[in-house]
């Protein structure tokens, strides 16, 4: 890392989220403020008839010359006034990637955005014996008591595909084992709740026949997908992009203030997508499913774009701007 600082470049192309923007809410900009009619100059003199006259019956050169700039000036600071009022509206509502001038990070974001960006890089090797060291610190916050093991039907109950979970990492790689173990090992009653799913009234598993969508969502699949959508979302696979995502330069600014910001983040997202899991099942009567999961992410992806894109400057105010938007 050179100097104390870095500057990130801009990215030329679309984000790969960018195109896929359905948004559910019209975009809506604050109407401009009418000009005041009564803004002419009126007669000095002292009449109490003085309010007809509201224009001098004689007005020389310089006079119109004046009203004319007035006027000028009015219209293109309105007009500037409603760009301005159009692109803040486009930048934090919509979620494309909006041109931004380059970043200059501080030296610490810069080595935690660093750090953030190998991490991301690894895929997860069950031949790496530091790799399985986290699977079973992973069993052990699962299966309280139990002798570990990398194969076993038991990780199919915590929501593996399989018996064996290193096939289902995948896009999000070691990264995401890393995310979920974060949120075991710091976030224990979330953890415990998400997996065991003891909130709200929960998906049937009903056969699709019978009107059902496939049950609930497996916990640790579901851990992988927040990850691996948080890496592409936040280009942290390739961090010169990031300036140029709003949503980017919003946790660049979280990632200021806190080094275990991309942990609070997954373990946020991962909670509000439970909370909109529930949710959807109220809205659909209870008639939903593992068959909806992706579109209910894309929902959410879509909320964290937007908030992030806020700037928000903890992982608190985070919470408040995607209980609003939730």
């Amino acid at each position: 890392m050179q100097g104390s600082s870095l500057c990130l470049e801009h990215a030329s192309e679309r984000s790969t989220f960018a195109g896929d923007t359905s948004l559910e809410e019209p975009l809506l900009a604050p109407s401009q403020s009418d000009v005041d009619s009564d803004a002419l100059p009126t007669s000095s003199s002292g009449h109490e008839n003085s309010e007809r006259a509201i224009v001098p019956r004689s007005i020389n050169k310089y006079d119109w010359e004046q009203l004319w700039r007035a006027l000028i000036q009015g219209c293109v600071q309105s007009c500037a006034n409603a760009w301005n009022t159009v692109v803040t509206c486009l930048s934090s509502v919509l979620p494309l990637r909006v041109a931004h001038s380059p970043i200059e990070l501080t030296q610490t974001q810069a080595e935690r955005l660093e750090q953030l960006h190998d991490q991301a890089s690894v895929q997860f090797d069950l031949t790496n014996e530091e790799h399985q060291a986290l699977l079973h610190q992973l069993w052990s916050h699962a299966f309280l008591g139990e002798p570990s093991q990398l194969q076993s039907d038991r990780w199919k109950d915590m929501g593996w595909q399989g018996n064996n979970p290193a096939t289902d990492f995948r896009g999000g790689g070691l990264m995401s084992l890393q995310n979920l173990l974060f949120l075991a090992s710091h976030k224990p009653a979330l953890f415990e709740a998400l997996m065991h799913k003891t909130k709200g009234q929960r998906a049937q598993d009903a056969p699709l026949e019978e009107g059902g969508r496939g049950g609930e969502y497996p916990f640790a699949a579901a851990g992988v997908n927040c990850s691996h959508m948080l890496i592409e979302m936040l280009s942290l696979r390739d961090t010169s992009k990031i300036s140029s995502l709003p949503a980017g330069i919003g946790f660049l600014e979280l990632l200021k203030h806190d080094g275990n910001a991309f942990d609070e983040v997954y373990c946020l997202t991962f909670e509000k997508l439970d909370e909109l899991w529930l949710q959807s099942g109220t809205d659909s009567g209870y008639k939903w499913g593992y068959f909806d999961f992706n579109s209910i992410k894309s929902r959410l992806q879509q909320q964290l774009n937007r908030q992030l894109s806020l700037k928000p400057r903890s992982i608190a105010e985070l919470r408040t701007l995607l209980n609003m938007g939730l």
